[in-house]
């Protein structure tokens, strides 16, 4: 009986067979082995469809495949426990197999008619590119669950991913796409969105988001979330935004015009955490804005469970954070700068018109903003509840009295803000860091690093209220973050002072002027005008999606920070071979101990940043 059950253990693994298709192959071949390969991607979605659960449809590396012919993709016999897979064979050294769309979606994961569930699939190591910046990359339509995209490049299209809605359903069908897994993969260059729409217990992790949404301003986005059927009782629950980078989104006119991330619909469980948003300082406007999760469409929306923390923000315009009609809601340890003087608002809740909910049991803690622009507010407090804010650290540039590290308005009004603290500082620099001895083209370091000149300055935020004291004097904020260009940029520091008003302690001796900073307000009457609608009106599904074209864009390479006005624009062409992005091979273990450990103890032969006879970074 053993035996038996070896042989058919070994009959069963023997059966999972790989299909070849290569440019040099043939479609009259096989396609059973590598010396025997298909010829065509037509070919290859063929049997990708017909083929047994657990086998394997490989591009050879190297091999450019054109998608000419329409196709869909739905294989009833792969599932989760036996999945389909469409990759790679061949020399590791050679480029990932590229599919060049002309008219067509080369992935198109959807059945004909009723909404019925499919799926089980893998597709990773491939390279997607259209001719047109038009249709979609990856489409997930009528019910596909269980896919794993991991370690693509999609660029040229309208949409890069779309994970969309369904036609009526059949046999126990949700109308959604459950357990999507997109990872490790860059979607670049993409006329509308990067991602589109929404899913069940999905996970987007790991990628590399770049220039998406150029072709309208305020609607477009480097990713947008969204519930892809509308209908009040149809909602999207479990997505997890983790560890992914954003950069230049909505680049219409050289500059950012529409939210980097939004999130509209009726979303339950939505966590995002540990991701760098990123626009470059001087090519932001008002509508630039970046994480956005509120109304935006027809239905009345809700975001129940809501967690953004541990994400890093620079220079991302108006808005750095903000919900609406949100509940149970956690928004802590971000990082906000603006090295410009662009950012309005931090933090806001909510930051626009609500729908029947009402933003209730919001946590905002242990956040760090940096702003610029004169009147500023840290952290803005509205709607009908009360918030809990606390160990909130905030540095405003500005001495117009309008400003305010917290503003409180509406139901807020009385919220105990006493456990934040609140300074000023002169001015705001970011600096690279030294270039790294890798190729690997995903994501450099992002991080901030306040370096106060004297802790026992800094008031706490009641305190600066009680007694009406000026601003804390600091010396220049200064910053890490993403490398935009190869070259080295060392800039010195020079320490400017101001002078507190009189009844502030520690106060220094240099002749600058005196600011006052308040941390709440009743009456701000402009407080809504304050942030600009991020736009989109919500997404729907088409096969034909409306072809454009862009000649030129600005990829938003910045050259040396000391002048982070210029620019290394540059322009590529959607079907040309994939370059290297714009910044490096992900370091964040290197700077986390500057927000998660005290390193200040460190000795300075151990240290790669010290000032002020402390350690700043390891």
């Amino acid at each position: 009986m053993l035996f038996s059950g070896l042989l058919l253990a070994f009959a069963t693994a023997a059966s999972a067979q790989n299909y070849y298709v290569c440019d040099n192959g043939d479609d009259n071949n096989d396609g059973r082995s590598e010396a025997t390969p298909f010829l065509s991607y037509e070919k290859a979605m063929q049997t990708f469809n017909r083929m047994e659960a657990g086998e394997s449809v490989l591009f050879c590396r190297g091999g450019v495949f054109p998608a000419e012919v329409f196709a869909r993709i739905a294989n009833w016999k792969c599932s989760a426990e036996k999945p389909c897979t469409m990759a790679d064979y061949g020399d590791a050294a050679k480029p990932a197999p590229t599919i060049v769309a002309n008219g067509v979606i080369p992935l198109n994961f959807q059945n004909g008619g009723t909404s019925r569930r499919d799926g089980g699939y893998i597709v990773r190591n491939l390279t997607l590119l259209s001719k047109k910046f038009e249709h979609v990359g990856v489409m997930l339509y009528n019910d596909v669950n269980d896919v794993t995209l991991d370690n693509l490049h999609i660029e040229g299209f309208n949409v890069g991913v779309y994970s969309a809605g369904a036609n009526q359903p059949e046999g126990g069908s949700n109308q959604a796409n459950d357990r999507i897994f997109l990872t490790n993969s860059t979607i670049i260059n993409n006329r509308k969105q990067g991602w589109l729409g929404g899913c069940n217990d999905c996970v987007i992790d790991n990628n590399h988001f770049e220039n998406n949404g150029f072709g309208t301003a305020i609607f477009d986005h480097n990713v947008y979330i969204d519930s892809p059927v509308k209908s009040q009782d149809f909602y999207n629950r479990n997505i997890r935004f983790t560890n992914n980078t954003l950069l230049y989104s909505t680049r219409v006119d050289g500059l950012c015009q529409g939210a980097s991330f939004v999130v509209h619909g009726i979303i339950k469980d939505l966590y995002i955490d540990g991701n760098i948003i990123r626009e470059e300082a001087g090519k932001v406007g008002q509508h630039c804005w970046g994480i956005a999760v509120d109304p935006g469409n027809q239905l009345d929306e809700s975001f129940v469970g809501l967690t953004i923390t541990n994400n890093k923000l620079f220079n991302v315009g108006n808005l750095g954070i903000g919900c609406a009609s949100c509940k149970n809601v956690l928004i802590a340890d971000n990082i906000i700068v603006d090295e410009g003087n662009v950012l309005r608002t931090g933090i806001a809740v909510p930051n626009k018109t609500e729908n029947s909910l009402k933003s209730e049991n919001v946590t905002i803690r242990n956040n760090k903003i940096v702003a610029n622009h004169d009147l500023a507010h840290g952290i803005l407090l509205r709607g009908s509840h009360e918030f809990d804010v606390y160990n909130n650290e905030i540095s405003l540039s500005s001495t117009d009295s309008r400003s305010r590290c917290i503003q409180q308005e509406a139901g807020n009004l009385e919220t105990d803000v006493s456990r934040n603290t609140c300074d000023a500082h002169t001015s705001v620099k970011i600096i690279d860091e030294p270039a790294l001895d890798t190729d690997v083209s995903q994501e450099e370091v992002a991080e901030a690093i306040v370096d106060q000149k004297a802790t026992s300055d800094s008031q706490q935020a009641n305190e600066e209220v009680a007694s009406s004291e000026g601003a804390t004097e600091v010396d220049e904020t200064v910053f890490i973050s993403p490398r935009a260009s190869g070259e080295t940029t060392v800039t010195e520091s020079t320490t400017t002072e101001t002078t507190a008003s009189s009844g502030t302690t520690g106060g220094s001796s240099g002749g600058g002027t005196s600011s006052s900073r308040g941390t709440s307000s009743t009456s701000s009457s402009d407080a809504e005008s304050t942030l600009a609608d991020d736009g989109y009106t919500g997404s729907t599904y088409s096969n034909t999606s409306a072809a454009g074209t862009v000649e030129t864009n600005d990829s938003g390479s910045t050259t040396a920070i000391s002048d982070s006005t210029k620019g290394n624009s540059s322009s590529r062409s959607a079907n040309a071979q994939p370059g290297n992005s714009s910044i490096k091979a992900v370091t964040i273990d290197d700077v986390k101990d500057v927000t998660e450990n005290d390193i200040s103890d460190v000795d300075e032969s151990q240290c790669r940043v010290f000032a002020r006879g402390r350690c700043m970074m390891m």
